[in-house]
C-alpha cells in the first residue's frame, strides 16, 4: 500500500466511476483498475461491487475509505509542518552599518542567492557599536562591522577584508591637491561624520585625541548622500573608506597615513544556536571572501 494507491482510491470512490477518476487523475483506466485490485489483493477483500451503473464500496470499502480519509489527512498535515520546519531557521536578521551596506552587503548577497536562495536576510542598518551589542544581546542573528580592537569573548568572528581610510574634500578645498594629509592639518576642518554609533566616527574621534587634537565635528549622520553633498560643496569634509565617494572629478581622495586600514568582520553570538540560514551565511561568507577571510574566536582574558 502507498499514499497514491490510497489518493486513486479516494478518487474513485469521490466519482464512483474509474473513468472519471481516471480522467481527474490524468493516468489511464487500465492503470487506475490495477492499482484498486492490487489493494483488494494485500488486504484479502473487495473494495468495490462493480454494477452496470458504476461502482459502490462494499462495507469493508467504506471501512477502508474511512481510514484513508484519515491516513491522508495526516499525512497531508505531517508534510505541511515538515516543509514549515525545514523553512525554520532560514531567516537571517544581519546588522550593517550604511558604508558596509554598500561595499560589502552587495557582494555577500549576491553569493547567498547563488548558494542558499531558500535563506532570506533581513538587514537591519546601523553603527558597528549599535550593532556589536544588539549581537551580544540576541536581537541581530550576525552583523558585518568595522573593528579593530578586542571583542568580546561571546562572540565568534570570521575576517572578511579590511578597508582603507580616506579624507575626502571638495576638489575646490585648498587641500584638494594634497597626495596625504596629517590629523594636524585637519583639526580647522569642519567635519561631516557619520552617526555616533559608528566605528569609523570612534576610531577617528579616538585617533584626533590620542594625537592631542579636537576635530571640528560640524554634523553626524549616516546618509551618505547627504555627506557626498556637503563634500562636493565645499561645506564639509569627511573621513570615509575608500570606493563609496563618487570618483567624478569633484571630491578629492586623500591619504591619512595616522589612520591604518580597518578590518571587516562577520560576528555572531558563539552561545546561541546557529539556525541554518546563519551556518549557511556563515559558509557562504567563508567562501566568497577566501584568501581574505579568517574564523576565530577570541580568547577569554
Amino acid at each position: 500500500m502507498t499514499l497514491v494507491q490510497l489518493k486513486y482510491f479516494q478518487t474513485v470512490c469521490r466519482h464512483g466511476s474509474i473513468t472519471k477518476a481516471a480522467n481527474e487523475l490524468h493516468i489511464s483506466q487500465p492503470s487506475l483498475s490495477n492499482a484498486m485490485r492490487e489493494l483488494e489483493k494485500e488486504f484479502g477483500f473487495s473494495l468495490f461491487h462493480r454494477l452496470s451503473r458504476g461502482m459502490e464500496l462494499t462495507e469493508e470499502g467504506r471501512i477502508f475509505l474511512e481510514e484513508t480519509d484519515c491516513l491522508l489527512e495526516r499525512a497531508e498535515g505531517f508534510s505541511r509542518r515538515m516543509h514549515e520546519l525545514g523553512k525554520a531557521g532560514r531567516t537571517v536578521n544581519l546588522g550593517v552599518s550604511p558604508m558596509l551596506s554598500a561595499l560589502v552587503f552587495p557582494r555577500l548577497l549576491r553569493a547567498m542567492r547563488e548558494s542558499c536562495p531558500g535563506t532570506e536576510i533581513r538587514m537591519t542598518e546601523g553603527g558597528s557599536l549599535s550593532n556589536k551589542e544588539m549581537v551580544l544581546d540576541g536581537k541581530l542573528d550576525a552583523a558585518v562591522v568595522s573593528w579593530e580592537s578586542s571583542l568580546p569573548p561571546s562572540l565568534e568572528i570570521l575576517e572578511l577584508c579590511s578597508m582603507k581610510i580616506f579624507f575626502y574634500v571638495s576638489a575646490r578645498h585648498k587641500l584638494a591637491q594634497n597626495r596625504e594629509v596629517s590629523l594636524s592639518q585637519l583639526q580647522q576642518v569642519p567635519l561631516a561624520l557619520l552617526a555616533e554609533d559608528s566605528f569609523l566616527t570612534d576610531f577617528v574621534k579616538e585617533s584626533f585625541r590620542a594625537a592631542g587634537l579636537a576635530p571640528q565635528v560640524m554634523v553626524h549622520t549616516n546618509q551618505l548622500a547627504a555627506i557626498s553633498r556637503l563634500v562636493e560643496d565645499n561645506v564639509a569634509a569627511a573621513f570615509l573608506y575608500d570606493r563609496i565617494m563618487p570618483e567624478n572629478g569633484n571630491i578629492a581622495k586623500i591619504q591619512v597615513p595616522e589612520l591604518p586600514p580597518v578590518k571587516i568582520r562577520l560576528i555572531w553570538n558563539r552561545s546561541r544556536r546557529r539556525e541554518p540560514g546563519l551556518r549557511e551565511l556563515i559558509r557562504t561568507a567563508g567562501r566568497e571572501f577566501s584568501g581574505e577571510a579568517v574564523l576565530y574566536t577570541p580568547v577569554q582574558p
